[in-house]
């Protein structure tokens, strides 16, 4: 998981991203309950959640949050500097995203031993282990479906602001393939960590 997001970084290098991936440990965090989706946001120095649904979409994609970048002869940002922001924007909103789907996941983990712990010993057979491991398995094949088309939209939402603005879009595809890759290596941790 950790060579998933070196890689990913080194990838967006030329975009000049400033915001870094949920480490290991944040998300190990979230998963225990140790931390809360607001508190690893603060680390990470992300405000709040899906900022573009949170805000109006066109507004909270297009609208540039810093004016870093070369200026054009009018006076105003680049278009350059307008897309390097715009793939800022969705890499954080992204990382939100994910932030809040460790969380979520978290809770759903806390849920599952708490209904353990609350079963008699007698009833505390590895058959009812393996059933409440695989009801839980079903609400995550669940979540991730959910999961999916969020980021796909988060992804098509941005598209369409960079073509607007004769960007290329290219970065995307290197996101979704990211996003691809890091949801199979988690998968494959967590379930060999928690159904083996």
């Amino acid at each position: 998981m950790e060579q998933n997001k070196k890689d990913l970084e080194g990838a967006l290098v030329d975009h000049n991203i400033t915001v870094l991936a949920p480490t290991v440990e944040q998300s190990q965090a979230l998963i225990d309950g140790t931390a809360r989706a607001d508190e690893v946001k603060a680390e990470m120095g992300l405000t709040g959640g899906t900022t573009a649904e949170a805000e109006g979409t066109e507004e909270a994609s297009s609208a540039p949050q810093s004016s870093q970048g070369a200026s054009s002869p009018s006076g105003g940002v680049s278009s350059q500097a307008q897309a390097e922001q715009l793939i800022n924007n969705c890499v954080s909103e992204l990382y939100a995203c994910e932030v809040d789907l460790m969380a979520r996941l978290g809770a759903m983990k806390q849920e599952a031993v708490n209904l353990w712990n609350s079963l008699s010993p007698e009833e505390r057979t590895s058959s009812k282990k393996r059933e409440i491991g695989m009801d839980g398995l079903d609400q995550c094949y669940v979540l991730e479906v959910e999961i999916d088309q969020t980021v796909e939209s988060i992804l098509s939402r941005y598209r369409t602001e960079l073509e607007k603005l004769g960007a290329d879009t290219s970065v995307l595809d290197t996101l979704w393939d990211y996003y691809c890759n890091e949801k199979n290596s988690q998968k494959a941790y967590y379930l060999n960590k928690y159904l083996n």
